[in-house]
């Protein structure tokens, strides 16, 4: 149980119990490839803003229109990670049918170039971004956090402004966010910044914990993690909705093929996990080697003493603040870095490739116990790789240049069959997959692929420009994986 393990550290090492709610956040986008369009309400009762009690009845808020929209970096500005987390109140909703938000921030797709059909996604259809916003909002009404008809006033200023909001929705290579927030002397009030979002965030999330618990009095009365005794527990799953498993016994503390044997945890372990799940998708996360795939990468570390421990978790956590890890240095680059780990017979990795799918995650591969010595040998055979091929001058002899040229180079393969760019994912997620097992990798399959698709890619106008570049990377994947079967004795 390495990567639960892993990860209850992970919660207990780096997160802040400053704030309850923050113990349940999490990120709504990623950070850098991200804007938000803010929309600002006008409020009539701001002096019901004053309030900072949980859980304190207050008046419904009156709102009398839209005040501004503009477009704002997501995660921009000061303050420290969890004081940004804490604003935007996020949390996924619990299913994908899900009508209502625990705050006011819904995630939307890239915007397209046609400007008429990024008017139509906003505004016609059962399945509109306004659609949602006003089922959102609904909810918040019914529940008394607004006056009432506050949401139909709400959804005609909307479509009043669709225009302005358009003209804040328009960079092709950003995702987008609609945070809705308050005026404050034409400053951005964020979500959880105001007293009735949070009271409506607080007010969801026990529901939905009473809606999960699991009678103790019929399982057990011990946390299946910690043993400590409880009055009530939730399902791990909870925290970690993953939805499928390539292998049928996969990790069946959380897989619902074993439901008798799903994890029940208590609320301190609750509150422990939510915490490391956002740490990891912030800190550890890697979303640019494969295509749509996020890469998990959680360390554990092995040794008696107790000051290498801790030392170990200060790098790691000095790396994450530093200006390395702002310019997107990967986590695999520095933990192949000497200077990480002195000893590398101390720490071992757990990788988990994921794809977020509509408030589920599905588990693609999970690697666990991967030792630092393998990390580093592998890093070592791609830079003698790199140094003894031809023509590689420019490409960089880091260990994630490498993941990220199997995937591209698979990737470059694929012409206009859809389906075959899932294929090609595939295969390149078992690849490093199998690299970091330390397992032999079949390269004539690889061979195979690129062989067959020879006439086509001579034959597309685009790509046969640049065969002889397409041709180059294949060779220098090739020659990688052909010296890493050989330093496993395998015979090639």
């Amino acid at each position: 149980m390495g990567f639960i393990d892993a990860l209850y550290t992970l919660g207990k090492e780096f997160s802040s119990t400053t704030n309850e709610i923050s113990d349940y956040l999490s990120l709504p986008a990623t950070i850098g490839k991200t804007k938000e369009i803010r929309i600002y309400l006008k409020l009539e009762n701001y002096e019901q803003l004053e309030s900072n009690t949980i859980g304190e009845k207050l008046e419904p808020l009156k709102i009398s229109g839209i005040s501004k929209i503009d477009e704002a970096d997501f995660f921009a500005g000061e303050g420290t990670e969890e004081e940004k987390k804490i604003k935007y109140l996020y949390k996924n909703p619990p299913g994908s049918n899900t009508s209502w938000r625990y705050s006011p921030v819904l995630r939307i797709s890239k915007p397209k170039v046609d400007r008429e059909k990024n008017s139509k996604a906003f505004s016609e259809g059962s399945k509109s971004y306004f659609t949602k916003i006003e089922k959102m909002f609904m909810d918040m009404e019914e529940m008394n956090y607004f006056e009432k008809d506050t949401v139909e006033k709400l959804m005609e200023e909307l479509n009043n402004n669709l225009d302005k909001i358009l003209a804040c929705y328009t960079d092709k290579n950003s995702n987008y966010l609609i945070v809705f927030g308050i005026d404050n002397n034409s400053n951005f009030l964020y979500p959880g910044e105001i007293p009735h979002f949070r009271n409506y965030f607080n007010e969801k999330l026990n529901n939905e914990l009473d809606k999960k618990q699991v009678n103790s009095t019929k399982n057990g009365s011990k946390c299946d993690y910690c043993g400590n005794a409880s009055d009530v527990f939730v399902n791990f799953n909870l925290v970690f909705p993953f939805a499928t498993f390539d292998k049928p016994n996969f990790l069946p503390a959380i897989n619902e093929k074993f439901s008798h044997k799903i994890y029940k945890i208590c609320d301190d372990c609750l509150k422990t996990f939510t915490r490391s799940k956002s740490y990891v998708e912030f800190n550890l996360s890697d979303d640019s080697t494969i295509y749509k795939i996020q890469i998990w990468i959680i360390p554990e570390f092995f040794t008696i003493d107790k000051n290498v421990f801790d030392m170990s978790f200060k790098k790691l956590n000095n790396y994450i603040s530093s200006d390395q890890h702002s310019k997107e240095e990967s986590l695999l680059d520095y933990i192949t870095d000497p200077n990480y780990i002195e000893d590398p017979y101390t720490a071992v990795f757990h990788f988990l490739f994921l794809e977020d799918n509509q408030s589920q995650l599905i588990i693609h591969q999970m690697i666990e116990d991967v030792p630092l010595t393998r990390i580093r040998k592998l890093q070592k055979i791609w830079e003698n790789t790199v140094q003894n091929f031809e023509n590689t001058k420019s490409i960089n002899n880091k260990l994630s240049t490498a993941f990220k040229q199997i995937h591209s180079s698979l990737r470059r393969l694929v012409l206009k069959e859809k389906d075959e760019i899932q294929v090609m994912r595939n295969l390149s997620i078992d690849i490093i997959g199998k690299l970091l097992s330390g397992e032999k990798i079949d390269t004539k399959i690889l061979k195979q692929n690129f062989v067959a698709r020879i006439p086509k890619l001579m034959n597309d106008k685009t790509q046969s420009d640049r065969f002889y570049f397409i041709l180059n990377d294949f060779l220098i994947i090739n020659e990688f994986l052909t010296n890493y079967n050989k330093s496993l004795g395998v015979l090639v």
